[in-house]
């Protein structure tokens, strides 16, 4: 092993850094290298050693390829700048869900080179164009996606069969409960929080629809209301759930959630915005519900099932039992260390399966 510097790519030093929570003078005190050597080694100024780059990987839990592939970088959309839900969390926790969300996004592009999804169904729309209804969008998009009248059954299948694709991740806070975008040449992909509850994963995943629809090209500081109006049109459309929402009580709210499957409350605030119930009697309901602790959690017997995304799981799957790919191999290009891989990637029977099929593959050859 040479003492000589290699080069790496300093900005993926950057990204598996920021991907494991550290700062710069954490990760420089673990390689006993000073902060100033580190900061040019991130800022491309200098190279690392072998045994430096080993023991960088080691400390990451990155393969060394993984510090010298040469790949996009994967930006988040204008609707981030204005996300009023980012303003409570530091700087930290978001530079590592953003290095995260910006890995994973180079994985599936990876995946999605061997395997065809299909027609991606997502057109993005001008608010201007529509005299600013976003109501109008949304039962546009609902038309297009050939949605039945009523309560959107599955949204996550509506959303795969379009062609997004919804990513499970762990934001490892409670205030962030999801993060979309669209990078050029890939489908949209919504990354939600995967400890929240059913009722509102739902109203979370149509919010970013409405981002990944609306605003594309344009933003501006109204772009949160906008997607909630958005997500309360698509899951409860004004004409469909008039007749529903009227003479309310907390009871009724409770009956109407498992139908809908949104929550109460957003039932309750789709009532007092389409002026089906009066203001005071929208407070009387709001003082009702906060008594009995529903603002913070709802009755668990009314929660909703889950909805789970399998499109990815596909993909994935598409390339070890018709691609035949081997664990090793995926693990390879996707520049992971299997054990990784594997807790991302694969659920613990689909990994069982793998290794039996690796292991069978083995005793044949030993056999030939």
């Amino acid at each position: 092993m040479t003492n000589k510097e290699r080069p790496v790519n300093h900005e993926m030093v950057i990204l598996a850094r920021e991907s494991r929570g550290l700062t710069q003078a954490q990760l420089s005190k673990q390689l006993s290298i000073t902060q100033s050597a580190l900061s040019r080694i991130e800022g491309g100024l200098r190279g690392m050693t072998d045994s430096s780059l080993n023991k960088l990987s080691d400390i990451l839990g990155y393969p060394i390829s993984f510090f010298l592939q040469k790949r996009p970088f994967y930006s988040m959309g204008l609707a981030e700048v204005f996300h009023r839900k980012r303003q409570s969390v530091g700087n930290k926790i978001m530079d590592k869900v953003y290095s995260l969300i910006d890995i994973r996004t180079s994985e599936i592009a990876k995946l999605l080179k061997g395997v065809d999804i299909g027609n991606i169904a997502f057109r993005p729309m001008n608010i201007d164009d529509f005299d600013g209804s976003v109501a109008e969008i949304a039962r546009i998009v609902r038309a297009g996606w050939h949605l039945p009248h009523g309560p959107v059954q599955n949204l996550t299948i509506a959303i795969e069969n379009s062609g997004g694709i919804i990513i499970p991740f762990d934001f490892e806070t409670n205030t962030i409960d999801a993060i979309s975008h669209w990078p050029p040449g890939l489908p949209p992909l919504f990354f939600i929080n995967k400890y929240i509850t059913t009722d509102r994963m739902r109203f979370t995943l149509c919010h970013e629809l409405g981002h990944i629809i609306m605003h594309q090209t344009s933003a501006s500081p109204e772009i949160e209301q906008q997607a909630n109006q958005f997500a309360a049109e698509f899951l409860m459309p004004e004409r469909d759930t008039r007749p529903y929402l009227a003479n309310l009580s907390v009871e009724k709210l409770a009956s109407l959630k498992p139908f809908w499957k949104v929550a109460m409350s957003a039932l309750l605030k789709r009532a007092v915005d389409l002026d089906i119930i009066t203001q005071r009697h929208g407070r009387t309901l709001w003082m009702q519900i906060s008594k009995a602790g529903y603002r913070t959690r709802e009755p668990m017997e009314l929660d909703l099932p889950g909805e789970n995304p399998t499109l990815l799981k596909e993909i994935f799957k598409v390339h070890i039992e018709d691609l035949h790919y081997k664990v090793p191999e995926l693990a390879k290009i996707l520049n992971l260390h299997e054990r990784e891989m594997q807790n991302i990637y694969l659920d613990r029977d689909e990994h069982l399966k793998s290794v039996l099929q690796e292991a069978e593959d083995l005793l044949k050859g030993d056999l030939i």
